[in-house]
């Protein structure tokens, strides 16, 4: 199979996926008191909450990239500066992926 279908394979599978994690996320942040730090701690301290987030953050990542990237490719495919483009989108990304990685760490280091 090409790597077109797979994305869109990847897309039609997590889709489902993201939006109950979504609902799950949403949920369970209108369940706390108060979003001061103890209590935004004491969540992501649950290893089985810092375990969904990090997996509705993962695919949410990926399946926005895969969008960007297709959006890059429609609009911008006889642009000049198509690949500066591409470029800087990777770098966001890069810094977006670091900084959720960091975030996780973080918390599990705890």
């Amino acid at each position: 199979m090409k790597l077109e279908k797979y994305k869109w394979m990847y897309q039609r599978i997590s889709t489902p996926f993201i939006i109950i994690l979504f609902f799950w996320f949403i949920y369970n942040i209108y369940k706390l008191q108060n979003y001061n730090y103890e209590t935004i701690t004491v969540f992501f301290d649950k290893n089985l909450n810092l375990l969904l987030f990090s997996i509705l953050v993962l695919l949410t990542l990926i399946h926005t990239s895969i969008e960007v990237f297709h959006a890059i490719h429609d609009y911008f495919s006889d642009a000049k500066n198509k690949n500066i483009i591409k470029f800087t989108v990777y770098i966001l990304y890069l810094a977006i992926l670091t900084s959720i990685l960091f975030f996780i760490i973080q918390f599990v280091q705890q």
